[in-house]
Protein backbone atom coordinates (compact mmCIF):
# COMPACT_ATOMS: atom_id res chain seq x y z
CA UNK A 1 0.00 0.00 0.00
CA UNK A 2 1.33 3.50 -0.80
CA UNK A 3 0.27 6.82 1.26
CA UNK A 4 1.98 9.96 1.15
CA UNK A 5 1.54 10.20 5.13
CA UNK A 6 1.59 7.69 7.61
CA UNK A 7 0.18 8.33 11.28
CA UNK A 8 1.00 5.64 13.58
CA UNK A 9 -1.26 5.90 16.41
CA UNK A 10 -4.93 6.39 16.65
CA UNK A 11 -5.76 8.40 19.62
CA UNK A 12 -6.11 12.13 20.25
CA UNK A 13 -2.92 13.00 18.39
CA UNK A 14 -2.96 10.70 15.63
CA UNK A 15 -6.52 11.63 14.73
CA UNK A 16 -6.64 15.20 14.69
CA UNK A 17 -3.75 15.09 12.68
CA UNK A 18 -5.52 13.18 10.26
CA UNK A 19 -8.47 14.77 9.91
CA UNK A 20 -7.14 18.36 9.81
CA UNK A 21 -4.58 17.11 6.94
CA UNK A 22 -7.32 15.57 5.28
CA UNK A 23 -9.81 18.58 5.67
CA UNK A 24 -7.44 20.36 3.11
CA UNK A 25 -8.43 17.68 0.54
CA UNK A 26 -10.26 20.33 -1.96
CA UNK A 27 -7.23 22.54 -2.11
CA UNK A 28 -5.56 22.51 -5.15
CA UNK A 29 -1.86 21.85 -3.82
CA UNK A 30 -3.46 18.66 -1.72
CA UNK A 31 -2.96 17.13 -5.45
CA UNK A 32 -5.05 13.87 -4.55
CA UNK A 33 -2.50 12.84 -1.03
CA UNK A 34 -3.63 10.16 1.00
CA UNK A 35 -2.98 9.69 4.30
CA UNK A 36 -3.30 6.50 6.35
CA UNK A 37 -3.96 6.36 10.14
CA UNK A 38 -2.36 3.00 11.71
CA UNK A 39 -4.07 1.92 14.75
CA UNK A 40 -3.54 -0.24 17.67
CA UNK A 41 -6.56 0.31 19.43
CA UNK A 42 -4.70 0.84 22.36
CA UNK A 43 -5.15 4.70 23.03
CA UNK A 44 -5.59 5.62 26.36
CA UNK A 45 -7.91 8.03 25.35
CA UNK A 46 -10.42 4.54 25.55
CA UNK A 47 -10.30 4.50 29.16
CA UNK A 48 -11.22 8.77 29.32
CA UNK A 49 -14.11 10.14 31.05
CA UNK A 50 -13.66 14.05 29.77
CA UNK A 51 -15.19 16.71 31.53
CA UNK A 52 -13.24 19.54 30.66
CA UNK A 53 -12.35 19.39 27.09
CA UNK A 54 -13.09 22.60 25.05
CA UNK A 55 -15.76 21.48 22.45
CA UNK A 56 -16.78 18.22 24.46
CA UNK A 57 -19.76 17.73 26.11
CA UNK A 58 -18.76 17.01 29.73
CA UNK A 59 -19.67 13.61 31.35
CA UNK A 60 -18.09 12.28 27.20
CA UNK A 61 -16.57 8.98 27.33
CA UNK A 62 -13.48 8.05 25.47
CA UNK A 63 -14.53 5.31 23.33
CA UNK A 64 -17.29 7.26 22.60
CA UNK A 65 -15.16 10.16 21.18
CA UNK A 66 -12.50 8.21 19.45
CA UNK A 67 -15.93 6.40 17.06
CA UNK A 68 -16.55 10.17 16.83
CA UNK A 69 -13.52 11.13 15.86
CA UNK A 70 -13.16 7.98 13.51
CA UNK A 71 -16.52 9.12 11.86
CA UNK A 72 -15.32 12.28 11.65
CA UNK A 73 -12.32 11.59 9.71
CA UNK A 74 -13.98 9.12 7.32
CA UNK A 75 -15.95 11.43 5.82
CA UNK A 76 -12.96 12.48 4.05
CA UNK A 77 -11.69 10.79 0.50
CA UNK A 78 -7.86 11.38 0.96
CA UNK A 79 -7.96 9.59 4.19
CA UNK A 80 -8.00 5.70 5.51
CA UNK A 81 -7.18 3.79 8.75
CA UNK A 82 -5.98 0.21 9.64
CA UNK A 83 -6.36 -1.54 12.01
CA UNK A 84 -2.96 -2.90 12.94
CA UNK A 85 0.24 -2.49 14.97
CA UNK A 86 3.37 -1.26 13.26
CA UNK A 87 6.38 -3.53 14.02
CA UNK A 88 9.04 -1.78 12.06
CA UNK A 89 9.32 1.85 10.27
CA UNK A 90 12.12 2.44 8.19
CA UNK A 91 13.74 5.15 6.15
CA UNK A 92 14.39 4.29 2.04
CA UNK A 93 16.86 5.48 0.16
CA UNK A 94 14.08 7.98 -1.56
CA UNK A 95 13.88 9.65 1.94
CA UNK A 96 10.26 8.50 2.83
CA UNK A 97 9.54 5.67 4.81
CA UNK A 98 8.48 1.44 4.61
CA UNK A 99 6.62 0.43 7.69
CA UNK A 100 5.31 -3.33 8.64
CA UNK A 101 2.12 -4.38 10.29
CA UNK A 102 1.53 -6.85 12.36
CA UNK A 103 -1.21 -8.18 10.06
CA UNK A 104 1.58 -8.34 7.50
CA UNK A 105 0.76 -4.90 5.41
CA UNK A 106 3.52 -2.88 4.30
CA UNK A 107 2.54 0.74 3.53
CA UNK A 108 4.83 3.18 1.84
CA UNK A 109 4.83 6.78 2.26
CA UNK A 110 7.29 10.06 2.09
CA UNK A 111 5.84 11.17 5.39
CA UNK A 112 5.85 9.17 8.81
CA UNK A 113 4.06 11.02 11.98
CA UNK A 114 4.59 9.00 15.49
CA UNK A 115 1.97 9.50 17.50
CA UNK A 116 1.92 6.27 20.13
CA UNK A 117 1.45 7.80 23.16
CA UNK A 118 3.10 8.24 26.20
CA UNK A 119 3.56 5.22 27.84
CA UNK A 120 5.64 2.66 25.15
CA UNK A 121 7.56 3.00 22.31
CA UNK A 122 8.17 -0.36 20.47
CA UNK A 123 8.46 0.33 16.59
CA UNK A 124 12.62 -0.53 15.65
CA UNK A 125 14.33 0.68 12.74
CA UNK A 126 13.85 4.36 13.48
CA UNK A 127 16.87 6.54 14.56
CA UNK A 128 14.64 7.35 17.36
CA UNK A 129 15.31 6.80 21.03
CA UNK A 130 12.95 8.03 23.86
CA UNK A 131 13.25 10.08 26.68
CA UNK A 132 11.78 10.94 29.91
CA UNK A 133 8.59 13.12 29.78
CA UNK A 134 9.02 16.31 31.49
CA UNK A 135 5.28 16.27 32.19
CA UNK A 136 4.22 12.98 32.13
CA UNK A 137 3.51 12.82 36.05
CA UNK A 138 5.23 9.81 36.30
CA UNK A 139 8.66 8.55 35.79
CA UNK A 140 7.61 5.87 32.90
CA UNK A 141 6.44 8.37 30.64
CA UNK A 142 8.06 8.94 27.70
CA UNK A 143 8.69 11.32 25.17
CA UNK A 144 10.46 12.38 21.34
CA UNK A 145 12.70 14.77 21.08
CA UNK A 146 11.91 17.43 18.38
CA UNK A 147 12.42 20.78 16.70
CA UNK A 148 9.85 22.83 18.73
CA UNK A 149 7.14 22.25 16.10
CA UNK A 150 7.33 18.48 16.44
CA UNK A 151 9.91 17.88 13.72
CA UNK A 152 12.44 15.09 14.15
CA UNK A 153 14.08 15.22 11.09
CA UNK A 154 12.91 15.65 7.07
CA UNK A 155 9.38 13.92 7.10
CA UNK A 156 9.46 12.38 10.47
CA UNK A 157 7.19 14.23 13.07
CA UNK A 158 5.96 13.22 16.60
CA UNK A 159 2.19 14.15 17.95
CA UNK A 160 -0.27 13.83 20.86
CA UNK A 161 1.29 13.17 24.43
CA UNK A 162 4.75 11.21 22.77
CA UNK A 163 5.54 14.94 21.79
CA UNK A 164 5.60 16.04 25.53
CA UNK A 165 2.93 17.58 25.69
CA UNK A 166 0.22 17.11 29.36
CA UNK A 167 -2.18 14.32 29.61
CA UNK A 168 -4.94 16.62 28.26
CA UNK A 169 -6.87 15.27 25.47
CA UNK A 170 -7.29 19.24 24.33
CA UNK A 171 -3.35 19.34 24.06
CA UNK A 172 -2.99 15.62 22.47
CA UNK A 173 -5.10 17.28 19.80
CA UNK A 174 -3.77 20.40 19.67
CA UNK A 175 -0.41 18.67 18.92
CA UNK A 176 -1.67 16.47 16.39
CA UNK A 177 -3.50 19.14 14.37
CA UNK A 178 -0.11 21.65 15.10
CA UNK A 179 2.01 18.86 12.95
CA UNK A 180 -0.89 18.50 10.09
CA UNK A 181 -0.22 22.29 9.82
CA UNK A 182 3.13 21.91 9.73
CA UNK A 183 2.96 19.06 6.53
CA UNK A 184 0.40 21.44 4.76
CA UNK A 185 2.83 24.34 4.54
CA UNK A 186 5.38 22.56 3.36
CA UNK A 187 2.64 20.86 0.89
CA UNK A 188 1.36 24.28 0.00
CA UNK A 189 4.88 26.33 -0.58
CA UNK A 190 4.14 28.79 2.48
CA UNK A 191 2.41 29.16 5.59
CA UNK A 192 -1.01 27.76 5.11
CA UNK A 193 -3.91 26.99 7.84
CA UNK A 194 -7.09 25.28 7.12
CA UNK A 195 -10.17 26.54 8.64
CA UNK A 196 -13.67 25.85 7.75
CA UNK A 197 -15.74 29.01 7.74
CA UNK A 198 -19.66 30.09 7.13
CA UNK A 199 -20.78 31.72 4.23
Amino acid sequence: MKSDVIIVGGGAGGLSCGITLASAESKLWFNNRRIVIVDDNRSDLAKAHLNNAPGVAPGTNGPDLLKQLKEQLGQYDSASMVNARCLTAERQADGGFHVKLDNGMNIQGQTLVLATGYKRFEIEGLCVTPSTHPLGGKANRIMLEHDGVYGIEPDLHVAGLLAGGSSQYAIAAGIGAQVAVEILSLWAGKRTHVHETVR
